[in-house]
């Protein structure tokens, strides 16, 4: 449960493939901050600056990771200089966690512009490196799905489990009502 919390390089991610612009990117953060606080990373729920300053710092590097990346060794150097350290890992990480479509379905849900997302399983599966369903990827889309309130229905609005959906079958992903 500890990972399905939203981290500032999950909005940050987020908001990027959503190719917003600077006012609607803010306003999705507000409304994030007033309406999902509880679905915030621990260290944020509390603190908005924090939230939308990490999120922006985030965000600048997805945008602009190749210049960024090229003067890491300078950045080491001055971070040497001053007795901090900074974490490699912490500019770079496994960034298909298969949580991320959720966290992503339900904010583009919510403050998008679309009230569903949709996705063929198989190709949801195969974008987080799976060919095949199993007993544990089910259990762990559910806990997902639970987490953060969603719904998912076959085409033409008919209620389905993700359990017994054909590989190839279109899904629709909607928020609980």
């Amino acid at each position: 449960m500890y990972g399905l919390f939203y981290t500032a390089i999950d909005i940050a991610l987020i908001l990027s493939d959503m190719n917003l612009g600077c006012r609607e990117e803010s306003k999705i953060l507000d409304l994030i901050w007033e309406n999902d606080a509880k679905l915030l990373f621990e260290s944020y729920r509390e603190n908005k600056r924090k939230f939308i300053l990490d999120t922006y710092h985030w965000m600048h590097y997805i945008f602009d990771k190749e210049a960024i990346d090229t003067e890491l060794t300078a950045i080491q150097m001055d971070f040497e200089h001053t007795n901090k350290t900074l974490e490699i890992n912490q500019l770079s990480s496994e960034l298909s966690d298969f949580d991320l479509f959720f966290k992503s379905t339900r904010i583009k849900i919510l403050y998008g512009e679309s009230n569903y997302v949709r996705i063929k399983f198989r190709t949801l599966l195969n974008k987080y490196g799976y060919k095949r369903r199993s007993p544990l990827i089910i259990q762990y889309i559910k806990s997902c799905m639970d987490f953060y309130k969603l719904e998912v229905n076959r085409r033409g609005g008919i209620p389905c489990s993700i359990d017994n959906v054909r590989l190839d079958e279109m899904l629709i992903f909607r928020a609980s009502r």
